[in-house]
C-alpha cells in the first residue's frame, strides 16, 4: 500500500470500551471475567476454567498454542467479524504458558532458557505479540484477564518493598501491557464489613504496576464493573475535552486498527519485470546500473530480486516503487 501523507486525517479517540485493549489482572474472584463478558458480542477463549457461573457466554476452550493459531484463522473469516466484536483472553498465564511450549517445540527444546542469550525469549514474545495484534488489527476489541502475585521490588536506592504485579511470564506479561490502553489491577476491599471490590488505574502509592493511556482517568474506581469502568473512561474524555477543547477528536465509533499490508512475492517479482523490461529495451547501459543499486540498497549488495524469499515481498514493492519514481519518468526524456 502506498502511503499518501496528504490524505491523513486527525486521529479520533473512541468512547467505547471495545475499541480498546484491556488488561485487567487481580485476585481471584473479583468479577474479572464477568466483566469481560459484557464486552460488545463476546468470544471468550478459555485457557483455564472460569465461566461456569457466567449463562449465555460464548466459550472456545483452548489447550495448545496450535488451537490458538487456529482461532486467529477463524476470526479473519466476515462471518465470524460479524458475529463476534470482542475476544477475551482468560487467562494470560495459561497462554503464555502455552505459547512458550509451542515455542520450544518449534526449536527443539526442553525449556525456553535453553535457546540461549535470550534468543528463545525473543521468539516467544514474537509469537504473543504477533498473535494479538492481528486480532486487535482485524477489528476486535482485546481484553487479556490475568492473575496477580506479591513480588518484591527494589527502588533506585536500593531500599525494597512489596508490589502487586500480574504473574504471567516477565516477557508475556510486558508484550501484553504495552499492547494495552487500560492496564488495571482489581482488589478486594472491605466497607463496613460488606466485600468490594476496587479497579485501580493508577496505583498512587506504587503498591500495584498498572497504568492507562488517558491523562484524566480517575486513579480507581470503588466498585468495579463494567458500567463503572465505561463511565471512568468517559469522564476521562470529557475532562481531555474542557482541558483542551479538542471535541472533533472523540467519536462514539468504535476504534479499527489498521491492517498490515499483506505483499506478494510473485505479484512484486512480476511488476519488477514489468518496469524493468521497458527500461532495458530504451537504454541498457544507463539504467541497468541504477537498477542493480536500488536492489543493492534494499536486497544487499550483489543479491537478485530473482532469488528473494516471500519474507523480501515488502522490499520487492519498496524497489518497485523506487524505480516507478526514478527510472520510469526518464523513459520518455
Amino acid at each position: 500500500m502506498a502511503i499518501d501523507l496528504l490524505s491523513l486525517k486527525p486521529h479520533q479517540v473512541s468512547r467505547d470500551l471495545s475499541g480498546y485493549i484491556t488488561y485487567i489482572y487481580g485476585e481471584a474472584k473479583t468479577g474479572k471475567t464477568t466483566f469481560a463478558s459484557q464486552m460488545p458480542q463476546p468470544l471468550l477463549l478459555a485457557f483455564e476454567k472460569g465461566y461456569n457461573a457466567l449463562p449465555g457466554i460464548i466459550v472456545q476452550d483452548i489447550t495448545s498454542w496450535g488451537e490458538m493459531k487456529q482461532v486467529v484463522r477463524e476470526l479473519k473469516k466476515d462471518a465470524v467479524k460479524e458475529q463476534f466484536k470482542s475476544v477475551i483472553v482468560d487467562t494470560i498465564d495459561v497462554a503464555g504458558s502455552l505459547c512458550e511450549k509451542y515455542v520450544c517445540g518449534q526449536l527443539g527444546i526442553q525449556e525456553i532458557s535453553d535457546a540461549g542469550w535470550g534468543a528463545g525469549w525473543r521468539l516467544l514474545k514474537k509469537e504473543f505479540d504477533e498473535t494479538f495484534r492481528v486480532i486487535a488489527q482485524l477489528g476486535y476489541a482485546v481484553v487479556f484477564i490475568g492473575h496477580d502475585k506479591l513480588g518484591e521490588v527494589t527502588r533506585e536506592d536500593g531500599t525494597k518493598y512489596n508490589k502487586y504485579q500480574p504473574s504471567a511470564a516477565t516477557s508475556v506479561n510486558n508484550t501484553a501491557k504495552n499492547m494495552a490502553d487500560i492496564y488495571a489491577f482489581a482488589k478486594k476491599y472491605e466497607v463496613n464489613g460488606t466485600a468490594m471490590v476496587k479497579l485501580i488505574f493508577r496505583s498512587m502509592d506504587n503498591s500495584a504496576d498498572t497504568g492507562c493511556r488517558f491523562k484524566y482517568i480517575v486513579p480507581e474506581i470503588p466498585d468495579f464493573s463494567y458500567k463503572n469502568v465505561v463511565d471512568a473512561l468517559n469522564k476521562a474524555i470529557d475532562d481531555e475535552m474542557k482541558a483542551n477543547g479538542n471535541r472533533d477528536l472523540f467519536t462514539d465509533k468504535r476504534e479499527v486498527y489498521a491492517m498490515a499490508t499483506q505483499y506478494s512475492l510473485d505479484v512484486e517479482a512480476k511488476r519488477f519485470q514489468d518496469l524493468i523490461s521497458p527500461l532495458m529495451t530504451k537504454d541498457k547501459e544507463y539504467f541497468s546500473p541504477r537498477i542493480t543499486s536500488i536492489v543493492d540498497k534494499y536486497l544487499g549488495t550483489g543479491k537478485k530480486v530473482s532469488a528473494a524469499t516471500p519474507d523480501q515481498a515488502e522490499m520487492i514493492y519498496l524497489i518497485n516503487c523506487e524505480i516507478e519514481e526514478e527510472l520510469v519518468p526518464k523513459l520518455n526524456q
